[in-house]
């Protein structure tokens, strides 16, 4: 057995130092005998002095960290000056192994020779408690990484690829380096190439700040859109066939052609998409209320009720309780509790036709419930929420009734949120004959008889008659001359005088088949007149009821002009 060598002057010092640092000292010679330890590394492994000195440091370790040791120590005496590595010890009086961190150096003779080891231990299970609380928070990160359908990618401050998941895998393709500039700013649209398909992504790069607020790493993130851009254009498309669905729709109870109407009906469509307040202008007649009733059927609302309610039929002193309701015995003749038409209209839609008529206290009363979505019954104390979506109609110019102080200006711009201007018959006579044969239609379906049409000179009548009282001027027109008409064919004479001539209340002799010479003694008005007047009573065989009403002028006019006429 060798002499064990007995620790050097130096070597106190060394092993106070170490003891100082907390860091763990053995010597060894060259066959792995313990020579020497400090305290450190007596506190390190709880064992005794006089039990290690002298012991084989081989005890203290597995075979496979021996040979870890033994490979090391060849690196010392081919000449390397110093080792480093991690191993474990193993203490006496510990069950457990330790984790430390070696560093190993050899002390040689005067010639040079080795002659013994000198290994330095640091404890390092905090920090490889720490370390391996980074690993495992690392795997979380990667197994979360690679749970996400995004590519995502890490790279260090040069940009140097760190780790990424496997669409990054897929998508970089073995670039090292991020596809957008670090620095850039918001999502970033770009093309790659991925299985020899063009697809689309949203790129975001974000810097990783450490605690101290120092750039230590990048965050790359491309989110593959392609599909849901394909599914935003069907989505599109979809919108649009529906929209082209609800126009046809439309079309069927709003005829009408033009760019005039074609700005209307858009403007419809429009309104159905939101729950803003409309504002419908147009002459007495134009359908209005076909119009608001369009807006209803083509919304989301189309289940629930349309309310209608003339401000302008309605005594002053009624309309208050018809709109907001009233309780039993808030006034005379409330026998019970009344809803109201704003409740009824409660996740529908409202439609206040002839709002203009609405006087200045029912104004108020109209913006408050405006603003504050609920209403309160006459009598009651209690108000309820509403919500219902209002639309409103008017053929006055309510902007300027707004202006001269006579309609509020805070209640039209309330009401007024999308204003709907639907033009007057006159300004589209195009649409006349398409009315004409929708009423033909419309009334001969509803009496079972066959179809009757328009003569050629009827069309032209329809079309040169300028309308005052619009589509509902002209349905009634068409339903008197289908009474009136005993063929097939409806010709002008079944129509009301008026519209025979509009400035006489006698028919007009443009439109009488034949040249119409001039009488002796009469003008033309009152040959046209005449010439009317004896149609008339021919057609219906001087029965003077059926002939007035054919010409829509009383028996006693017809008795006294066809005494006139000597007819």
């Amino acid at each position: 057995m060798k002499p064990i060598l007995a620790a050097s002057p130096g070597n106190d010092n060394l092993k106070r130092i170490l003891d100082y640092l907390k860091i763990s000292y053995w010597l060894t010679d060259l066959d792995y005998v313990l020579l020497d330890v400090n305290e450190t590394f007596l506190e390190l492994t709880g064992a005794r002095r006089e039990t290690l000195i002298g012991r084989d440091m081989r005890t203290l370790i597995s075979a496979e960290e021996l040979e870890i040791v033994k490979n090391y120590n060849n690196l010392l005496t081919e000449g390397k000056e110093s080792v480093q590595f991690e191993l474990y010890v193993y203490g006496p009086q510990h069950k457990k192994k330790i984790p430390v961190l070696y560093h190993l150096s050899m002390n040689t003779d005067e010639r040079g020779q080795p002659l013994t080891v000198n290994a330095l231990l640091m404890d390092i299970s905090e920090q490889k408690k720490i370390r391996d609380e980074l690993e495992k928070e690392k795997k979380m990160l990667q197994s979360i990484l690679f749970g996400i359908r995004d590519c995502v990618s890490i790279f260090d401050k040069n940009g140097r690829f760190m780790f990424g998941n496997s669409e990054s895998a897929r998508l970089h393709t073995g670039r090292q380096t991020p596809l957008l500039p670090p620095g850039s700013d918001g999502p970033v649209k770009l093309e790659l190439s991925v299985d020899g398909k063009t697809r689309q992504f949203l790129g975001q790069i974000r810097p990783i700040l450490d605690h101290a607020g120092n750039l230590f790493a990048h965050a790359e993130t491309l989110t593959d859109i392609t599909d849901n851009i394909h599914l935003a254009e069907k989505e599109r498309e979809l919108f649009h066939f529906k929209r082209q669905v609800r126009r046809r729709e439309l079309e069927t109870k709003m005829i009408g052609s033009g760019k005039q109407m074609e700005a209307v009906f858009e403007t419809i469509l429009r309104c159905a998409e939101v729950d803003s307040s409309v504002l419908i202008m147009g002459e007495t007649g134009v359908g209005k209320e076909v119009a608001a009733r369009a807006i209803h059927v083509q919304s989301h609302r189309k289940d629930q009720p349309f309310v209608t309610v003339n401000c302008g039929a309605l005594p002053e002193a009624l309309l208050e309780s018809e709109l907001f309701g009233h309780v039993k015995g808030a006034f005379t003749g409330a026998t019970s509790d009344r809803a109201g038409l704003f409740a009824e209209a409660h996740e529908g839609t409202l439609f206040l036709d002839e709002i203009g008529e609405l006087n200045k206290a029912m104004q108020v009363k109209l913006l408050r419930v405006l603003q504050e979505g609920e209403v309160r019954p006459v009598g009651s104390d209690r108000s309820r929420k509403v919500a219902v979506r209002i639309i409103c109609a008017t053929n006055r110019n309510l902007q300027e009734f707004a202006q001269q102080g006579q309609f509020r200006m805070d209640l039209y711009y309330r009401v007024a949120v999308i204003p709907l201007v639907i033009p007057p018959l006159r300004d589209r006579p195009q649409d006349t004959l398409k009315l004409a044969d929708y009423f033909i239609h419309k009334h001969q379906k509803k009496d079972g008889r066959d179809l009757k049409t328009l003569t050629l000179i009827t069309q032209q009548l329809l079309r040169r008659y300028h309308w005052p009282g619009n589509i509902r001027e002209l349905e009634n027109a068409i339903e008197h001359a289908l009474a009136m008409s005993r063929g097939q064919a409806i010709t002008p004479e079944c129509f009301p005088l008026q519209i025979l001539d509009p400035n006489a209340g006698a028919p007009a002799g443009d439109y009488i088949d034949g040249p119409v010479p001039v009488s002796s003694g009469k003008t033309k008005k009152q040959e046209r007149e005449y010439r009317a007047i004896s149609a008339a009573l021919a057609r219906y065989e001087d029965d003077l009821s059926g002939a007035a009403q054919a010409l829509g002028i009383s028996r006693v006019t017809l008795w006294r002009k066809r005494k006139k006429y000597n007819l």
